[in-house]
């Protein structure tokens, strides 16, 4: 053999090992992106979580608050440093996510902000001080069912968990869900050629349809629905799919009665319950931060202290419109989701009833809505703290613009704030990136706040639609439609404009084109419209960007808790064995030691100063145990004085207890 073919069979070696290499990392490499960089199933998040703690069991625990229908667990990961003070007794920040089955997003970040603060304690002085001083306690997921649903074959969207509810009240369960007519993967929406129907193709966009204006020489042509087939022949499509319940409409506070998937009463599941008593039981939560559909941070409330929103897809407002008679209470159609084919008939009691409903047939006065008397505007005394908060939640993260929303009805944040007395601050997490020329249409700014109306307009309506066949798919808006496609005209303005040139500008796949396609009963119908993940959630890209400025966030969050001190004691010998004590607490946190609306609803308890004194040594001045209900931040101080008997040498400790600030105790030596 030559010395030239050696050197060719060495080279082809070397070619070959570089190139199994090369294979190997490339492996590698898709193998960490797959896990790092996707959106998490349940047992991915899990592992995760597991694997977090693990590497840092000095600070960090996580537990299951419960268990779903489905046998998953709900994790809550409780991060603080052990010390003097119990962490049960410091200020703490709950972090809750994925409320909502498709709001992926949610989980992502929040696993994030766990990340952020576990890997950085040991090298960011301010990570050290707040998890020295208070917990954190961060729950990714609260809906681990309805988020399973997502990573399936055909994703819906579904926001709803996995108990069955009867969507039509026809007696049978689940028996209606969709079907991918195109087999695309997605179910979105199918658009049917129809000479009653009310829309027509938009056109300023031709991808999107619109309410055809008659006013305009605008001629309705076609009806839509969801993508599917009437499989139970009662003349609606995907009116009743697996799943039933959405756990950001199933709390206690501004409870959305007689509305889809709000459950068969409050807290009537089992991840809702779960988490109520968990918060009965850790009373030391002093503000709560949700990643939902729902936003009170890129637009914060109003003047008045309502939130504006409200931003629905129109194609999935229409959609709904089609199956919306099919929730009358105890009534089942023969047809009028499409058209009226048919009368209507009265049911008996049905299982699986929904949002309050009686479904008996003799209360006369069941369609109506009980009086809505709880509060549902932020106390204006509190008004500021959530505009300060708004503004630094911008700056940290850079979001302006809102993407598809929904009204908050029975959501967590909202009765954290309004029965648990906190503050509660909600965000998408996310937000629509738009060129700078980006059309204004549906009314409202790139904001994401009306243009037009009042403010309880802007606040008000709201929405809960289901998604596709009542599976809670959608970003609703008004859903008082009750008629079906002919009410399709009190629906609230969508963004479907601004949200398509959002898809367009980043130049992301989430709108199927119409496609052709032969309907058992319709015959050749066109499917399309926005796709279901890419409703709810960003580009998996942007989780380690969003995931860091949205810990920044959280950990900001964590510098305004109320902080309560002894800062001033002070003892003057009176003689013949009197002394008088004077004392000054004082808040020197951001937040007060009670909200307003803490201390409307009386959820929040008084701060007790306590002078650890036998009471008969107290001869004037205040009593030995006081309380005071609200104590504003940034130093304001509260004065006590007290007269007692005593010697010389003896020691006394003043003590102070705050729910949401902490506690303080301060030695007084009598001299």
């Amino acid at each position: 053999m030559t010395f030239r073919n050696i050197l060719l069979i060495r080279r082809k070696l070397i070619s070959r090992t570089l190139l199994l290499l090369t294979g190997l990392f490339c492996f590698v490499d898709a193998g960490f992106t797959q896990t790092t960089g996707n959106y998490l199933t349940f047992d991915e998040l899990t592992k995760q979580v597991k694997v977090l703690v693990d590497s840092h069991k000095d600070i960090a625990k996580v537990e299951s608050i419960g268990k779903t229908a489905e046998g998953r667990d709900i994790w809550v990961l409780t991060i603080a440093k052990a010390g003097a003070v119990a962490v049960g007794d410091r200020p703490g920040l709950l972090v809750a996510a994925n409320f909502e089955g498709d709001h992926l997003i949610g989980s992502s970040l929040s696993l994030e902000v766990a990340k952020y603060l576990l890997n950085g304690y040991a090298t960011d002085e301010a990570i050290k001080t707040s998890i020295d001083n208070h917990v954190f306690y961060i729950m990714p997921r609260l809906n681990p069912d309805g988020a399973e649903t997502l990573f399936a074959k055909v994703k819906t969207g579904r926001k709803t968990n996995s108990s069955a509810i009867d969507g039509d009240n026809d007696g049978r369960l689940d028996e209606d869900g969709p079907d991918d007519l195109n087999n695309d993967g997605q179910i979105t929406v199918m658009r049917v050629k129809d000479v009653n129907g009310l829309y027509c193709i938009d056109p300023d966009e031709p991808m999107l349809m619109k309410k055809a204006d008659p006013a305009k020489g605008q001629r309705g042509e076609y009806s839509i629905y969801y993508e599917g087939i009437d499989n139970d022949k009662d003349g609606f499509i995907n009116e009743d799919p697996a799943g039933g319940t959405d756990l950001n409409r199933n709390f206690m506070h501004a409870y959305p009665y007689f509305k889809e998937n709000a459950g068969k009463y409050m807290v009537s599941e089992l991840e809702t319950r779960s988490l109520l008593e968990w918060m009965l039981v850790h009373k030391n939560v002093a503000m709560v931060m949700t990643f939902g559909e729902s936003d009170n941070l890129i637009v914060p409330p109003t003047a008045r202290g309502q939130l504006s929103s409200d931003r629905p897809l129109d194609l999935i407002q229409f959609a709904q419109a089609s199956i919306s008679e099919a929730s009358k209470v105890g009534m089942v159609s023969g047809g009028g989701g499409r058209g009226g084919r048919g009368g209507r008939f009265m049911m008996g009691d049905m299982p699986g009833g929904r949002g309050g409903v009686s479904t008996t047939t003799e209360t006369s006065g069941r369609n109506q809505r009980p009086a809505q008397t709880a509060a549902t505007t932020i106390n204006t005394t509190d008004l500021e703290y959530f505009t300060k908060v708004s503004e630094k939640y911008k700056e940290l993260t850079g979001i302006k613009t809102q993407p598809a929303l929904r009204n908050p009805e029975g959501s967590f944040f909202q009765y954290a704030y309004y029965q648990l007395g906190v503050p509660a601050f909600s965000t998408p997490g996310w937000g629509l990136i738009l060129p700078a020329d980006s059309s204004r249409r549906g009314g409202r700014s790139s904001m994401g706040q009306r243009t037009g109306g009042t403010d309880a307009a802007a606040a008000g309506g709201g929405g809960n639609f289901a998604a596709p066949g009542g599976s809670g798919r959608s970003m609703g808006g008004g859903s008082s439609m009750g008629g079906g496609q002919q009410d399709a005209a009190s629906q609230v303005p969508g963004i479907d404009a601004t949200y398509l040139k959002y898809l367009n500008t980043a130049n992301i796949p989430g709108f199927v084109k119409w496609q052709t396609v032969k309907h058992p009963e319709f015959g050749d119908v066109e499917v399309g419209g926005f796709t279901t993940t890419e409703i709810a959630n960003p580009p998996v890209e942007k989780i380690a960007d969003l995931g860091t400025s949205h810990a920044k966030f959280a950990l900001y969050l964590s510098t305004l808790f109320a902080e309560i001190k002894v800062a001033k004691a002070e003892v003057v010998n009176e003689g013949g064995g009197l002394f008088r004590i004077k004392a000054e607490i004082a808040n020197e946190g951001f937040l007060p030691t009670a909200m307003r609306m803490g201390v409307q609803a009386r959820s929040v308890k008084p701060t007790m100063v306590q002078l650890e004194v036998k009471p008969e040594q107290i001869l004037s001045g205040s009593s030995k145990t006081n309380f005071f209900q609200a104590l504003d931040g940034s130093g304001k101080r509260q004065k006590y004085e007290w007269l007692i008997k005593g010697k010389t040498g003896d020691q006394i400790t003043l003590k102070v207890v705050s729910q949401t600030g902490g506690t303080d105790m301060a030695k007084i030596t009598l001299k």
